[in-house]
């Protein structure tokens, strides 16, 4: 399902040049591209990612995954399994400053923090353009 983003490689580290403002993706629903975790990967994601319309799949470690949803390389990441709140908060920072969306699986409300004992539900980190299924 494609090579994940740090066997791509080209990215641009060191070099100075134009400041860009980071922005989500205008999500085309019939043709997502989605971001899934490389090394925590589960059949509940598989079945989940599989009730949308695809056009391509890449693979991404620890919160790259956000990045590429506030790049708007990605239009969506869906995250059922165990992570804490270290875990996401500054990534959740950098989405929402690039006009994404984090939300509770289950609730579709915004992800929040400050719950006992740290732990995140399930959640999605979106372009507000995907129509959540």
């Amino acid at each position: 399902n494609g090579q994940t983003v740090e066997e791509l490689g080209g990215h641009r580290v060191g070099q100075i040049g134009e400041t860009i403002k980071l922005s989500v993706s205008e999500a085309d629903n019939s043709a997502l591209t989605i971001v899934a975790s490389k090394s925590h990967r589960n059949q509940a994601t598989d079945n989940y990612i599989s009730k949308y319309q695809i056009k391509d799949m890449t693979g991404a470690g620890s919160s790259l995954k956000f990045c590429l949803v506030a790049s708007g390389e990605a239009d969506f990441y869906p995250r059922l399994g165990r992570t804490m709140e270290w875990d996401t908060a500054a990534g959740h920072a950098v989405v929402l400053g690039a006009g994404g969306q984090v939300l509770c699986f289950d609730t579709h409300a915004p992800l929040t923090y400050g719950k006992d004992g740290f732990e995140n539900p399930f959640f999605i980190v979106m372009s507000p353009k995907v129509e959540l299924r």
